[in-house]
């Protein structure tokens, strides 16, 4: 036969009370809660720039986003080009070594009253010295050169007026290693033309080297 448990009442007629809940930790309260996720919030919009501008629009970048940048090649600046040598200052191409020593245009007859050419335009004459610095003989042609003016016309020599010309020496020259020839090109050109260089050949292959005459 089964026994029941009986509790005894109060003396005073009271019955026993239950032991009363335990309360919830104050974290998990919906209070605590609520201002938790206010905090959270507010701390995230200050760190992402709560002035209303960010890192990438001002374009600040951090030493560690600079390092992680990837290098960019910059082009050297071209060194600029040597200045051609000028008038009475050597100009060496091949074999031969080139002296300009100056240039006139101020004639437009070469010759004398027996034997004479008139230029189409004014004849321009250059003077120079050339000096054979190779091993072996080298023949120098007047007809090699080329005059050149500011707006980048080409001239080629005049080898027909050069024979009218004294002591011209342009036509055709054997020089030897180490001796030096004088030489006088002739151009004929239009009037008015101021030649601002000349292009001096060792031979008709030559790379050439240019001399100012400005």
């Amino acid at each position: 036969m089964s026994q029941s448990t009986h509790v005894p009442a109060d003396p005073q007629g009271y019955a026993p009370q239950p032991p009363a809940p335990a309360k919830k930790p104050f974290y998990k309260r919906a209070w605590f809660i609520v201002l938790a996720v206010l905090v959270v919030i507010a701390i995230a919009t200050q760190g992402g720039g709560g002035d209303g501008e960010s890192t990438t629009a001002t374009g600040d970048a951090s030493p560690g986003d600079a390092a992680a940048a990837p290098a960019v090649d910059t082009p050297a600046a071209e060194a600029p080009a040597p200045e051609a040598p000028g008038i009475g200052e050597p100009a060496a191409d091949g074999d031969f070594n080139f002296v300009v020593n100056g240039v006139d245009c101020s004639g437009t007859e070469i010759g004398n009253e027996f034997l004479s050419q008139k230029a189409q335009g004014q004849f321009c004459i250059v003077d120079l010295t050339i000096t054979n610095i190779g091993d072996q003989a080298q023949s120098f042609f007047g007809d090699n050169a080329t005059l050149f003016n500011a707006q980048g016309q080409q001239f080629s020599a005049d080898g027909e007026a050069a024979i009218y010309l004294e002591n011209s020496s342009s036509l055709y020259e054997e020089i030897n290693p180490g001796n030096t020839l004088a030489s006088k090109v002739v151009f004929d050109v239009p009037a008015g033309t101021v030649p601002t260089s000349i292009e001096l050949h060792d031979s008709a292959f030559s790379g050439g080297v240019t001399v100012s005459l400005q």
